[in-house]
């Protein structure tokens, strides 16, 4: 089984974090995927941070993120809010986040998938926290099939039906981990199936804030770090 590679939700301001976002661009080679979050969405059309610190990151895939608020949001609404995120800044893909994942929400979703899809979307992800009916995920390039606790991962297995999913398109979201679990919960990701992770120590209301807590504390005091 191959190994998960490392996809980032990056939901801290390039203003509050700008050594971090360097440390970020610096992983290129390691990173498949980020997903930015200027402001729960695209933002304000003025946001004097964000152009120059997503031409940092250019080489790698940028994914817009876009609230669907589990179904409660119109699909004009979305689908203008995809619109900007292109035109602010051109970004390679949207993830739509808080995915409704019940077997009554597969008309809601294909709706959201295709306004995505004639926005000219080339690649798009989902973030339903959790397995969704198999018709879902056939709507989305990759899944986060997996948003939990560290606690919770310890116990969490694909169902049966998603051993022929291909990894590349199931991600893993993992927060509150010790510090010590976090390089283990990342080599065990692609045994469980994903061909995408990210783990975390941060822990709510936002555990998407950044890089690992220990990454930052190595920025801010000006010594190397090596790894995600």
């Amino acid at each position: 089984m191959s190994a998960a590679r490392f996809a980032l939700p990056w939901y801290v301001h390039p203003a509050e974090a700008p050594r971090e976002w360097a440390w970020l661009a610096a992983r290129r080679p390691e990173v498949s995927f980020v997903v930015v979050n200027v402001h729960n969405g695209p933002g304000p059309d003025n946001d004097e941070y964000y152009p120059n610190a997503l031409a940092l990151l250019r080489g790698i895939r940028i994914l817009g993120y876009v609230s669907v608020r589990y179904g409660r949001r119109s699909v004009t609404e979305v689908g203008k809010e995809i619109a900007k995120w292109q035109r602010l800044y051109r970004v390679d893909g949207i993830m739509l986040d808080e995915l409704p994942a019940i077997d009554t929400s597969l008309a809601r979703c294909a709706q959201y998938a295709a306004a995505a899809r004639a926005a000219g979307v080339t690649f798009l992800a989902a973030n339903p926290g959790t397995f969704p009916p198999p018709e879902h995920l056939d709507l989305f390039d990759v899944a986060a099939v997996f948003e939990g606790t560290a606690e919770s991962y310890a116990d969490f297995q694909h169902p049966a039906w998603a051993r022929t999913v291909p990894p590349h398109r199931l991600w893993h979201l993992v927060y509150e981990c010790a510090p010590e679990q976090i390089d283990a919960i990342r080599d065990s990701a692609g045994g469980r199936g994903a061909g995408h992770v990210y783990a975390t120590d941060r822990s709510l209301p936002n555990p998407w804030l950044g890089p690992p807590t220990a990454v930052s504390d190595c920025l801010l005091a000006g010594h190397p770090v090596t790894s995600p």
